[in-house]
C-alpha cells in the first residue's frame, strides 16, 4: 500500500548533489573504465574487458543528463573496439562490436525513460505545487496524519493556528503535541477506531488543540479516511475551523441571557403581587364609591388590567424564543372551555367538539387573545362564538364576534408585532402576534376576515388551522346524552 502526500513539505528533506558533483563522479567513473581496459588487455593479457562496470557511468548520465549518454555509450564503446584493435588485433571479434553497439542501444533507451520520467516529475510537481496554494490559502486547518500518528502534511493556517513553523510539525505524533492531555487518549482511541474501520467519525465536533504558547483553541472539526493503491487506510485527512471566539460569545450570551431571566422573572413575579393587591383595593373601591369618583377607580382598575396583560405578553413571549415546549398531543377541547370559563360574563357560543391538535401549552394563550380581543373591542352586548371544523389532517378553528370589525386596510398587518387597529381602544398589537407565531409554530396559519362577507362592519372572524394529532382514536364523548352539536352559552 503506498499513500502519496501532496507537497514536498510533506515529508523529510532529500539531499541531491550539485552539478559539480555529478561531473566529478561521471569523470571518475570514466577513468576507471580506461584503466581497466588497460589493464585487462595489457596487465593481464586477455581478449575481453570487464565491461559489465561500463553500464554504470552510462546509466548515471543518462539519468542526469539524458541523451548525452549517448556520447559516454560512444566513447567507451570505442574504447574497447580501439585498445582490441591496438594491443589484441588478432582477437577482435564481433562480439567487440555488437557490445560497443549495446552500450549505445542502452544508452539511448535509458536517455528516453529519464526524459519520460522527468516530465512526468514536471507535471506531478506542477499539480502539487497547485494543490499545495489551494491548501495554503484555505481559511481552516488541514492536517494529514498517518496510521502512526505521525503529521504528513500541515497547510499554512495551521501552522499560523497552531504557532508553529512547519518544520516543527512534520513528523511529529500529531497527539502529543497539539491535542489537550485530558482528551489525548479518547481521540487517540477514537482516530484507531477511524483507521480500523476505514471510516471517520461522521459529521463536524468540537475538537479542542493546544497551541504553542499553550492556549486552548476549539476546533469544529471533520476528517476522512485516506487510503492507498490497495483500499486499505493508511492515514487521515482533518480540517479545523477555530470556533474558540464563537464558543466564547455564545457563553456570554447565555449568561447574558440567563441574567436577563432571572430579572425578567422578578420584576414579573413583584409587579404581578403589585398588581394583585391593587386589583384587589380597586375592586373594594368600585363597589363603595359612586359617581365621578367611582369612574375613576374603573379607569385604574383598567390600567391594572393592562399591566397584567401586559406581564403576561412579555413571559409568553420569552417562552416562545426560549424553545422551552415541542409540538404534543393536546385535547383541544378542553383547551377552549377552560378558555371560556375565564369569561364567565360574556356571551360566548361554542360549538363543542372532541378532537385532538398537535400544539402544547401555549395553546390557550390563542384563544386568550382572541377571546379577549373580541370582548375588549366589542360593544358591552358584543356575542362571540368558537366554531371547530374538522378535516383529515386539519382542524380549522374559528372564532367569530359581531363586534365593530377589521377594515380591510388593516387585514393584512394585523397579525405584525405593533400592529394595531382603528378605533380608540386598539391595543399595542401583541396578543396577535403572538397568536400568529404560535400558530406558525405549530405549522399552521391564522388570518382575519369579515364575519358577514363584504360587511366589516358586522364583525370579524379569525380563523386558523391546526394539524390534527396521530392518535389512533378520537377522546372519547361525555357519557351524558347530550347530541354531538351542543352550544355552551356563557351569559352575564
Amino acid at each position: 500500500m503506498e499513500i502519496i502526500y501532496i507537497g514536498s513539505r510533506g515529508g523529510h528533506p532529500v539531499t541531491t548533489l550539485t552539478e559539480y558533483q555529478r561531473v566529478t563522479i561521471v569523470i571518475a567513473l570514466l577513468a576507471i573504465s580506461v584503466f581497466l581496459t588497460y589493464y585487462f588487455h595489457t596487465v593481464l593479457m586477455l581478449g575481453t574487458v570487464f565491461s559489465h562496470f561500463f553500464y554504470i557511468p552510462i546509466i548515471l548520465t543518462a539519468l542526469w543528463w539524458e541523451k548525452r549518454s549517448i556520447l559516454v555509450a560512444i566513447f567507451l564503446g570505442g574504447l574497447v573496439v580501439v585498445s582490441s584493435f591496438l594491443y589484441r588485433p588478432d582477437i577482435l571479434t564481433l562480439n567487440d562490436y555488437g557490445r560497443a553497439l549495446m552500450f549505445v542501444v542502452i544508452a539511448f533507451v535509458v536517455a528516453s525513460l529519464s526524459e519520460q520520467l522527468k516530465r512526468r516529475e514536471q507535471e506531478v510537481k506542477k499539480q502539487r505545487d497547485l494543490v499545495q496554494r489551494y491548501l495554503d490559502v484555505a481559511a481552516v486547518l488541514l492536517v494529514v496524519i498517518d496510521a502512526n500518528h505521525t503529521i504528513r502534511l500541515i497547510n499554512r493556517r495551521g501552522c499560523e493556528l497552531l504557532g508553529y513553523r512547519e518544520e516543527e510539525l512534520i513528523g511529529k505524533d500529531w497527539f502529543a503535541t497539539v491535542v489537550p492531555e485530558a482528551s489525548r487518549k479518547t481521540r487517540r482511541q477514537d482516530f484507531d477506531a477511524a483507521i480500523a474501520n476505514n471510516a471517520a467519525f461522521p459529521g463536524r465536533r468540537e475538537s479542542p488543540v493546544v497551541t504553542r504558547s499553550g492556549d486552548e483553541l476549539i476546533l469544529a472539526w471533520q476528517d476522512t479516511v485516506l487510503t492507498g493503491d490497495d483500499g486499505q487506510p493508511g492515514a487521515v485527512i482533518g480540517s479545523g475551523a477555530d470556533i474558540t471566539d464563537r464558543i466564547m460569545a455564545e457563553e456570554a450570551l447565555r449568561a447574558a441571557h440567563d441574567e436577563a431571566n432571572l430579572y425578567l422573572d422578578i420584576m414579573a413575579h413583584d409587579i404581578n403581587n403589585a398588581n394583585a393587591v391593587s386589583l384587589g383595593y380597586a375592586d373594594l373601591l368600585v363597589d363603595m364609591l359612586e359617581g365621578k369618583e367611582r369612574e375613576m377607580i374603573r379607569k385604574l382598575r383598567g390600567g391594572i388590567s393592562r399591566s397584567i396583560e401586559i406581564i403576561q405578553n412579555v413571559s409568553t413571549i420569552r417562552r416562545l424564543h426560549s424553545h422551552e415546549t415541542t409540538a404534543k398531543p393536546v385535547d383541544l377541547d378542553a383547551i377552549i372551555r377552560a378558555e371560556i370559563a375565564h369569561h364567565p360574563d360574556a356571551r360566548i357560543v361554542y360549538d363543542g367538539k372532541p378532537v385532538g391538535v398537535m400544539a402544547d401549552d401555549l395553546l390557550s394563550e390563542v384563544f386568550a387573545n382572541l377571546i379577549g380581543n373580541s370582548i375588549k373591542f366589542g360593544d358591552p352586548g358584543v356575542e362571540i362564538s368558537v366554531r371547530v371544523k374538522k378535516g383529515d389532517e386539519t382542524v380549522r378553528v374559528s372564532v367569530e364576534d359581531t363586534g365593530p370589525g377589521v377594515p380591510d386596510a388593516v387585514k393584512p398587518i394585523l397579525f405584525t408585532r405593533f400592529a394595531r387597529g382603528t378605533s380608540s381602544r386598539s391595543g399595542k398589537g401583541l396578543g396577535l402576534y403572538i397568536t400568529r407565531t404560535l400558530i406558525e409554530r405549530y405549522g399552521g396559519r391564522v388570518w382575519v376576515e369579515d364575519r358577514v362577507p363584504g360587511r366589516p362592519e358586522e364583525g370579524a372572524a379569525f380563523r386558523f388551522t391546526l394539524f390534527r394529532s396521530n392518535r389512533a382514536r378520537e377522546p372519547p364523548a361525555p357519557s351524558a346524552p347530550a347530541a354531538p352539536d351542543r352550544l355552551i352559552i356563557a351569559r352575564p
